[in-house]
């Protein structure tokens, strides 16, 4: 559902969201705990951090950490910032041309299902995610 980016960037910044206060996590560590090819997950960590969602730190003892707490980010803020608002603002069909003036066979159901969408990702804080995670981690041991 969605873009590979997205939900790339979703697992980053679900890893962040598990690790100590103050602990900086590396692009490396991060693809390597998440399975992000890097090259990809380089791109991703920049617009996060352009976006203000995690801060980034240079040098030898370097990396990345939230920008603020995990609850007060939502997974809305986290897909947007990737630039997928396809998901919530396009056309379920993949049509161009698809308004309330000019819809598709789907656009009225769709409507429906793209505001419950919106409001869970709204819901859903990235604390939340990480709750989730942290439980599987715990399970898988």
């Amino acid at each position: 559902m969605f873009s590979r980016a997205a939900e790339y960037a979703l697992r980053a910044m679900t890893f962040l969201a598990m690790q100590p206060p103050g602990k900086l996590s590396g692009a490396r560590e991060i693809a390597r705990a998440e399975k992000v090819p890097m090259p990809f997950l380089w791109k991703i960590l920049q617009n996060l951090a352009r976006r203000r969602l995690i801060r980034s730190f240079k040098g030898l003892h370097g990396g990345y950490e939230l920008a603020c707490p995990a609850r007060k980010i939502n997974v809305e803020d986290i897909v947007r910032a990737m630039d997928n608002t396809e998901v919530v603002e396009g056309c379920v069909l993949g049509l161009a041309q698809c308004s309330e003036e000019n819809p598709c066979p789907l656009h009225h159901s769709w409507k429906e299902v793209r505001t419950q969408l919106t409001n869970m990702m709204q819901r859903t804080t990235l604390a939340d995610l990480a709750a989730v995670a942290s439980r599987r981690k715990r399970l898988r041991r």
